[in-house]
């Protein structure tokens, strides 16, 4: 298996360029890219990843001829500020971050569609800031309606991680040498941690909350039976990718963005 993941399978057409652009929440600086014109769509990536994953993978120039795309790299990702307090990881302050975002990008209201961890970011934005989100968009993110038990100890590779050594995850997912020079060169690994941990310290999100038309679909070799707990909880059809992995159901876009088309184009 590839490295996790890092998708950078598409040469843009540089027909639409992308700005990258700050907000500022909690006094940390978060970084997103802005591209394209109409209905604002947030991206959030999943937990190694950046915005730059969904503009490599070909996300944003689909997108962007129709939306005004707004891929955001959460505290701790990519161009955003990387502390390594774990107190600056806490839910539902994180999503507040995202909010942050669309407010520096002058939006009332805004698609949040997000990716493994970025999923339960998503969920926790459209839970904790009902009026700001428009439509939801999840997939990788598991189970969103369970909290992690209270002293749940992490992993050994978050705990490695916390200690700033990526070895043990780029075991885990076959990492490529080019990953490896990759996050070395973009991600900090004790931020990482700090991530991984405040999160299992902290997540619980009240779905429930939830007021948006929800879209979620997962891969067949993904867990589809937890993906299917958070959206029997939202009320919608949980839409199932046969034969693919984790991964797969983020480049693959030949099967995702037929999906999420018709989505947006039911909400009109």
């Amino acid at each position: 298996m590839r490295g996790y993941p890092r998708n950078r399978l598409t040469d843009r057409s540089g027909a639409d360029p992308v700005a990258t652009k700050t907000a500022r929440s909690r006094g940390y600086t978060i970084s997103f890219e802005d591209a394209g014109a109409g209905p604002a769509i947030v991206l959030i990536p999943g937990w190694t990843m950046s915005a730059a994953d969904w503009r490599d993978a070909g996300y944003v120039d689909r997108l962007a001829t129709s939306h005004r795309v707004l891929a955001v790299d959460p505290l701790g990702n990519g161009l955003s500020d990387k502390p390594h307090d774990l107190d600056a990881y806490a839910w539902p302050a994180v999503a507040a971050d995202v909010v942050a975002v669309i407010d520096a990008a002058g939006v009332d209201r805004a698609i949040v569609w997000g990716y493994s961890r970025g999923a339960a970011l998503a969920g926790a934005v459209a839970a904790e800031f009902p009026d700001r989100v428009a439509a939801l968009i999840l997939t990788g993110g598991g189970d969103l309606t369970q909290a992690v038990p209270e002293n749940t100890s992490p992993d050994a590779m978050t705990e490695a991680m916390y200690h700033g050594d990526f070895e043990p995850l780029w075991n885990m997912f076959s990492f490529s040498e080019e990953d490896r020079h990759y996050d070395q060169t973009v991600n900090d690994p004790i931020a990482l941690g700090a991530m991984a941990i405040e999160a299992d310290r902290s997540l619980a999100i009240d779905i429930g909350r939830v007021t948006a038309p929800a879209l979620v679909y997962v891969g067949g070799n993904d867990r589809p039976e937890e993906e299917r707990k958070t959206s029997d909880a939202l009320g919608v059809e949980l839409h199932v990718l046969p034969g693919l992995d984790h991964l797969e159901a983020f480049s693959r876009l030949d099967v995702v963005m037929p999906l999420v088309v018709g989505f947006l184009a039911a909400l009109h």
